[in-house]
């Protein structure tokens, strides 16, 4: 089975890149393989670890997928809205943090649930996006620097006894025996593994078994300084982030020095083939700020200061899950945040975990 492609540049976004974990050699065999040292990978490859199980955690390019990419923003629900599995991640991500990277500058602030409806009240929020946008209420949930994140859980990932091997492209996956054979690029040796858990969503290609069909680079931008009496007009003094929980969606959130965050606009992954990647993602980003000018007459001159994209993927019910196919059985697949995945994303690394602890 062929399973990954190469990430194509997609811009930089404001996060100093993670510092990695230690490094290890690449062992010719390993219980468990973990490709992708992302916020699932590194949860999921941690929890096995601290088990005793033999792990080798596997990444192309640390730092560089979909967390990093984000805009930091921790909330609970799914895509989809509340799920039952997901209950409670982001305050159990919180948690984390606070027992093992507390020098992390998460903000608990809350965050905003802004809705296209007019039955709301106008004050202190009356914003335009496809419609009137009002603040329906805030939710358990805050912001952090996301490459922070994934420093502080690959250093625990490595310290929970998983070895991590940077710059692994893997090219390939089959059965071999009891096991899977990992194929590496840039004329690295295979690697045996007992069980692998693929943990890389939309920034890889599978063939021919996709669990997450629905593939985009999501846009984001990063403004210019506002000036302090532009959040009074808008009626964003409090700053926390906020979101629109319906379509099409929106995002923002403060930086340091006064400067916004805010996405999203989507670029379909399979229909930019051939195109000016490029070239899109400045035009989507373009589009961003356009809204965002859009939201009130305070920001219509906000300057812009930098375009990013990200790579997200989901399936058609866009509730993260783990998948399985009949072609590589000792394979798992687990991912499609779709998007809202930093907590999500922890939650289900250790579910993975936790499920297979006995086999």
């Amino acid at each position: 089975m062929q399973v990954f492609s190469p990430l194509p540049p997609l811009g930089a976004g404001p996060w100093q890149p993670p510092e990695p974990p230690p490094v290890a050699s690449l062992p010719p065999r390993t219980e468990w393989c973990v490709i992708g040292a992302g916020i699932t990978g590194l949860s999921a490859a941690a929890v096995l670890a601290s088990g005793g199980r033999d792990v080798v955690l596997l990444d192309r390019r640390f730092g560089d997928g979909a967390a990093c990419r984000s805009g930091g923003i921790i909330v609970g629900d799914t895509l989809a809205g509340p799920a039952p599995d997901f209950d409670g991640c982001e305050i159990e991500l919180r948690d984390w943090i606070g027992r093992h990277a507390p020098h992390i500058d998460l903000q608990w602030t809350g965050c905003l649930e802004l809705d296209r409806n007019t039955d709301l009240p106008a004050s202190p929020i009356d914003w335009s996006d496809h419609g009137s946008v009002r603040r329906r209420r805030v939710v358990e949930g805050g912001t952090l620097d996301p490459a922070r994140l994934v420093e502080a859980l690959g250093a625990h990932a490595v310290a929970s006894g998983a070895r991590f091997v940077n710059g692994a492209a893997v090219n390939s996956l089959r059965t071999a025996g009891n096991g899977v054979r990992i194929e590496l690029q840039a004329d690295q040796p295979p690697l045996l593994a007992s069980r692998v858990l693929i943990a890389t969503e939309a920034a890889s290609g599978f063939s021919p078994f996709n669990p997450w069909p629905i593939r985009h680079f999501t846009v984001a931008i990063e403004t210019e300084p506002l000036p302090d009496d532009r959040f009074a007009a808008i009626g964003w003094n409090d700053r926390q982030p906020f979101y629109t929980n319906d379509l099409p969606l929106l995002w923002g959130r403060v930086l340091d020095g006064e400067r916004l965050l805010a996405g999203r606009e989507l670029l379909s992954i399979d229909e930019l083939q051939g195109r000016d990647l490029a070239a899109a993602i400045d035009d989507a980003g373009r589009k961003v700020a356009a809204r965002l000018r859009g939201l009130h007459p305070a920001l219509a001159d906000v300057g812009l200061r930098r375009v990013w994209a990200g790579p997200i993927g989901r399936d058609a019910s866009a509730i993260p899950g783990i998948h399985q196919t009949a072609e590589l059985p000792r394979v798992w697949w687990a991912g499609g945040y779709a998007g809202h995945g930093l907590a999500q994303a922890f939650r289900l690394g250790a579910r993975v975990a936790k499920r297979f602890e006995s086999i």
